[in-house]
């Protein structure tokens, strides 16, 4: 027996209750996404648990590495049901920057914050930014990471944290694909 919200009382069926609580359980374990989250993203080894809360519930998920035609880019856009959700661009023997500085001029509307990940790198409302040398390549040579987010901004916002981790687990994987490691 429950009170009710108007202090009457009734009956509930503990095999019911037990029933949506299990439905509940399954249903969160799960998610509504029917694809099997990815472990590498267009050559790239990534953790599914990362990258799962950056992408959105559907059928089908699928990396196309976009032909460029320069080996010191690496552009990989990551669709769910053929809509863009995630791109992870990478750029390799580029001169130094302030990410943080650039990320002011040309994304203040993003609100971009030091991320702490890495000494040169920055977390916006909807992407990740960062340079690290790229010693492999030469003492001037620096790698560039940028990953961002197709989602509105609003939710986007919600998500920054996840993002982060994502980009910081991803970084040294992308520095030795592009040959810095």
């Amino acid at each position: 027996m429950i009170t009710t919200s108007w202090g009457g009382t009734r009956r509930t069926a503990p095999s019911l209750a037990v029933a949506a609580a299990l439905l509940t359980g399954l249903t969160a374990c799960a998610g509504s996404a029917g694809y099997t989250t990815p472990k590498s993203l267009c050559d790239r080894t990534v953790d599914p648990d990362l990258l799962k809360p950056l992408l959105p519930d559907g059928e089908k998920v699928k990396a196309e590495q976009q032909a460029v035609g320069d080996p010191t880019t690496s552009k990989c856009v990551v669709t769910v049901d053929g809509s863009n959700a995630l791109y992870v661009n990478e750029y390799r023997d580029q001169n130094y920057l302030d990410v943080q500085k650039e990320q002011q001029k040309t994304s203040a509307d993003r609100n971009p914050q030091p991320s702490g990940t890495s000494e040169n790198a920055v977390i916006t409302d909807d992407a990740y930014v960062s340079l690290s040398p790229c010693p492999e390549r030469g003492s001037k040579s620096n790698y560039i990471l940028r990953i961002t987010r197709a989602v509105p901004l609003d939710q986007a916002r919600k998500q920054r944290s996840e993002l982060e981790k994502f980009a910081t687990a991803y970084r040294p994987e992308g520095l030795r694909a592009m040959g810095c490691r």
